[in-house]
């Protein structure tokens, strides 16, 4: 009987160390996985900033091209063309 107690006391302190030590492993791959997480989300952050301050850009740039503004050679050019346009 001496030795089954023995052994039932050595398995059961063995599950008892056991349980905290998968716990542990268990959390720090979380951690791990929350940290892979953050860092992708910071790079898709800072690849939206890129798109949206390059769209920008090319909104600017695009009406630039499209219309001339008041006070620009080209409008004054063009309103000399319709009065010119509008007499004949």
């Amino acid at each position: 009987m001496q030795g089954t107690f023995t052994r039932r006391t050595f398995v059961t302190a063995l599950a008892l160390l056991t349980v905290p030590m998968l716990a542990r492993a268990g959390a720090q791959d979380q951690d791990k996985d929350k940290e892979k997480q953050k860092e992708e989300a910071k790079k898709k952050a800072e690849d939206k900033k890129d798109d949206a301050k390059d769209k920008a850009k090319d909104a600017g740039d695009k009406a630039d091209e499209a219309v001339d503004r008041p006070g620009t050679e080209n409008a004054e050019d063009r309103r000399q063309d319709r009065r010119r346009d509008g007499k004949n």
